[in-house]
C-alpha cells in the first residue's frame, strides 16, 4: 500500500464521516407550507437588512418572516380598502344629499348605516381579490373589476336613497365619479401624485409598501430580539392609530383589525355579530340543560 493511501486510511479512522455533515444536520430545517411571493429566495439572497447580530434571518426564522409579511400584507390591503370605502361613502352621500335631506332623522340614519355596511362589504370583497392576485387592467390605470364593481355599487345605493328602481343619472358620469374618488383615495393613501403615470400598477405599489414596512419593522424589533408577537402587536396598534387619525375616534373605537371600515365605524355590524353569538350561546345552554 502506498504512503498516500495509508495516510488517507489513517485520517478516515481518526475523523468519523459524520463529522463532515454535523454542521448541516445540526441546523434546523425551516419549511413554509405556502411561502409568500413577497419573500422569495432571490429576495432573501439580496436582502441587505442587518442589525447588531447580522442578517435578519439570524434573529427570525423564514417562517417568522413569512408570517410577518402576510400580516403586513393583510393590513396594507385592508387599509387601502378603508381609504377607498370612505371615499365612496362620502361621495354617495354627497350625490344623494338632496334625497337624504328630505328624510326624517331616524330614516336617514338607517339609510346611511345601511350604505356604510354595503360599501365596506363590497370594497372588502374586491380588495380580497386584489390582494390575492393582480386583476385585469382596463383602459384606466386601475383594475377594471374594481371600477365596475364600485360603479354598480354607486348605482344601487343611489337607487336606494331616491327610492327608484333605476337612478336617473348618466352612467358615464357615474363612472367618472367613481374613478375620480377612488383615484384620489389611492393617491392619498400611497403618497403618490398621479396614478395615471406610465407603468403604474396597484399591486406593485402595494407590494412595495409591504416590503418597505417589513424591512423597517424587522430591523426595529430585531435590535431588541423581540418576538413575532411583539411585531404583530406593533402592526395592529399602529393601524388603530391610523384609523383614529384619519377616520376619527368613533371609527377607531369600533375598529377590528383586518376589516374595512368608514368614519361611521362598524358598530352596527359588530352588534349584530354579538347578538348572534349570544343567541347561539343561549340555544346551546338550553340544549345542554334539557339533556341534563
Amino acid at each position: 500500500m502506498s504512503t498516500r493511501n495509508k495516510t488517507l486510511l489513517l485520517f478516515c479512522m481518526i475523523v468519523p464521516a459524520t463529522s463532515f455533515v454535523s454542521t448541516i444536520s445540526s441546523c434546523p430545517q425551516v419549511t413554509s407550507t405556502q411561502p409568500t411571493s413577497l419573500f422569495s429566495a432571490m429576495e432573501r439572497l439580496h436582502d441587505t437588512s442587518t442589525n447588531a447580530f447580522g442578517p435578519i434571518e439570524h434573529v427570525y426564522s423564514l417562517n417568522d418572516i413569512d408570517y410577518i409579511t402576510r400580516k403586513i400584507a393583510e393590513d396594507e390591503w385592508m387599509a387601502l380598502g378603508t381609504a377607498i370605502a370612505e371615499a365612496m361613502y362620502e361621495m354617495i352621500l354627497d350625490v344623494g344629499d338632496e334625497a337624504l335631506y328630505k328624510m326624517g332623522f331616524v330614516e336617514r340614519m338607517s339609510v346611511t348605516n345601511k350604505i356604510a355596511e354595503d360599501v365596506t362589504a363590497a370594497v372588502e370583497k374586491i380588495i380580497n381579490k386584489l390582494g390575492a392576485h393582480p386583476l385585469h387592467q382596463g383602459p384606466h390605470p386601475l383594475p377594471e373589476e374594481l371600477i365596475s364593481s364600485l360603479h354598480n355599487l354607486l348605482r344601487q345605493e343611489l337607487a336606494t336613497i331616491t327610492g327608484t328602481a333605476a337612478f336617473d343619472y348618466s352612467g358615464h358620469d357615474l363612472s367618472l365619479l367613481v374613478l375620480s374618488s377612488v383615484s384620489d383615495a389611492i393617491e392619498a393613501y400611497c403618497g403618490i401624485t398621479n396614478i395615471d403615470a406610465p407603468f403604474f400598477r396597484l399591486n406593485q405599489e402595494v407590494n412595495h409598501r409591504i416590503r418597505s414596512r417589513r424591512r423597517k419593522l424587522l430591523i426595529k424589533h430585531a435590535k431588541g430580539c423581540e418576538s413575532v408577537k411583539d411585531i404583530e402587536r406593533d402592526i395592529e396598534a399602529s393601524r388603530k392609530v391610523w384609523v383614529r387619525d384619519v377616520l376619527g375616534n368613533k371609527a377607531a373605537k369600533n375598529f377590528h383589525f383586518g376589516e374595512v371600515t368608514t368614519k361611521g365605524g362598524n358598530l352596527h355590524t359588530h352588534q349584530e355579530e354579538k347578538q348572534k353569538k349570544e343567541e347561539r350561546a343561549r340555544l346551546l345552554s338550553s340544549m345542554l340543560s334539557l339533556r341534563a
